[in-house]
């Protein structure tokens, strides 16, 4: 017995074939009817219908699962794998916002920390070539710290943080907090309408370097003549600026963690080449997601079940059409004509065809990932207003 090349039926013994193809017949007519189909025509239905069930099936995965497959190597079989979630497209995620938030420990690279000395005067910094700026800590300085109650009172300038002690004020504990914090946006205020808040911006430079254009100028403070830069008089940032920065990815990210396009790869070789083969080696749409059809010995009862259906209603349309349908469905004999029950066979193979895909659509989108998750959600929350409404139980001291 012949099996359809792209083994389909791969599993099953001889005896399960012929099992499946008789109640086929059985179903649509056999063996008070005669049904011309041959073996090899069921067999062909057989595994249309199991890659109908598969095409299904890895449409779910890619809905569900894509996430897994983005960024790893294209040439993983992802059929029947990942039965648990690992989160890599999240955890991807989680690693690049980690680096933008300086935390180095999650992400892939370890974020590094140089200082600027600053010069009077002097706008204009260069960084060098290879560094990814993450931070520069160049900020306005915090007025409820400097200037503390009143920001006029010279014996106020000491005072940095709130618990200092009085600052100078015996009244400092019973006056009212928001008059402090009252104080300190008035300040921040005059500060922004007649003066200038702390701001850079970076700019290319040459050869790869980047230039820090920090705002406003570093001026020197008034005391002794000081070279120490900063804004009122010295009283704001120091003369050195440190900023965070990671090193430039210049390779292939071995974890494919999307920090790269896995540049130089040259996983083709020149017969895929010239077949027009493209890409980089990794997944990155549904398009090229590894996913073959199923086999029919893979399928649990369940999708045998369907596969069984489908190719029965298959098997009804090519009898109509291939076959009782040769002379437009009728067949004469001396003296009269035999009318063929092609049209029924062909109505109700596409309607049940129609009638098993809405079934399975319906049936995997309410086992979507966020479907699953909502239903126990709301068998959690149903279970929590029924405990609610029960009797209290009784606590003995």
């Amino acid at each position: 017995m012949a099996f359809c090349t792209d083994g389909c039926l791969t599993g099953m013994t001889e005896n399960q074939v012929t099992s499946l193809y008789n109640r086929i017949r059985h179903k649509i007519g056999a063996p008070v009817m005669g049904v011309e189909l041959r073996d090899e025509q069921l067999e062909e239905c057989v595994c249309e219908s199991i890659e109908e069930y598969s095409s299904y099936i890895n449409n779910w995965v890619m809905q569900n699962r894509l996430g897994e497959m983005l960024g790893v190597p294209s040439d993983i079989d992802f059929t029947l794998k990942y039965v648990s979630n690992s989160l890599y497209f999240e955890r991807s995620f989680g690693k690049a916002i980690a680096e933008q938030a300086g935390l180095g420990t999650m992400g892939t690279r370890p974020i590094k920390t140089d200082v600027i000395t600053l010069t009077a005067g002097t706008q204009i910094y260069e960084i060098p070539a290879g560094r990814e700026i993450n931070e520069v800590l160049w900020f306005t300085p915090s007025f409820i710290n400097l200037f503390g109650l009143d920001p006029f009172a010279n014996t106020n300038i000491a005072f940095s943080e709130f618990g200092a002690s009085f600052a100078g004020h015996t009244l400092y504990h019973v006056m009212p907090v928001f008059d402090t914090i009252m104080t300190a946006q008035a300040a921040e205020l005059r500060n922004r309408v007649r003066g200038s808040e702390y701001s850079y911006i970076i700019r290319p430079g040459e050869n790869g370097k980047k230039l820090l254009f920090l705002y406003p100028i570093p001026n020197p403070g008034n005391a002794g003549g000081s070279n120490n830069a900063g804004i009122g008089g010295g009283a704001g940032t120091p003369g050195n600026v440190f900023y965070r920065y990671y090193e430039t990815i210049t390779y292939g990210n071995p974890d494919y963690s999307g920090n790269t396009a896995n540049p130089g790869w040259t996983g083709y070789s020149d017969t895929q080449i010239a077949q027009g083969y493209q890409g980089n080696g990794l997944v990155s749409s549904p398009a090229d997601a590894n996913l073959h059809y199923i086999s029919y010995a893979q399928l649990n009862s369940v999708a045998q079940t369907w596969v069984k259906k489908y190719a029965q209603a298959l098997a009804k349309e090519l009898l109509g059409i291939g076959i009782r349908g040769k002379f437009s469905g009728t067949l004469p004999i001396p003296e009269a004509e035999l009318t063929l029950n092609k049209d029924d066979l062909i109505s109700t193979g596409r309607e049940d065809q129609k009638n098993l895909k809405e079934e399975l659509k319906l049936q995997l989108e309410e086992l979507n990932y966020d479907k699953l998750m909502q239903k126990r959600a709301e068998i959690q929350e149903n279970i929590n207003k029924s405990l609610s409404q029960g009797p209290m139980g009784l606590y003995l001291w």
